[in-house]
């Protein structure tokens, strides 16, 4: 398990793949975090979101708050799914 430090900046990676395991784009792609206060925010390709490649994308999350973070990606159209995570950040004495 990763521990970030405040000020890291990790890039969290979704790849978008259709039922027969094949990578493809999504008809809409959405990214949303949770910080450790509970303010949610919400990010929408192509606005916010890197496309890497074919059903590959990211974020660079900033973090600036110790706790933990939940993270969620949303795919729908050509490929449906959705998946979360939780970053661990260490809280700081400074």
């Amino acid at each position: 398990m990763t521990i970030y430090e405040i000020g890291d900046l990790p890039r969290c990676r979704v790849e978008c793949r259709t039922l027969a395991g094949v990578l493809a784009d999504p008809t809409t792609l959405v990214f949303k975090h949770k910080d450790p206060s509970g303010n949610i925010t919400t990010l929408t390709y192509p606005t916010d979101i890197v496309k890497d490649s074919t059903g590959k994308y990211h974020y660079d999350l900033a973090i600036d708050e110790g706790g933990t973070w939940s993270i969620r990606w949303v795919a729908t159209g050509v490929v449906d799914a959705a998946g979360e995570k939780d970053l661990t950040v260490r809280l700081s004495a400074f």
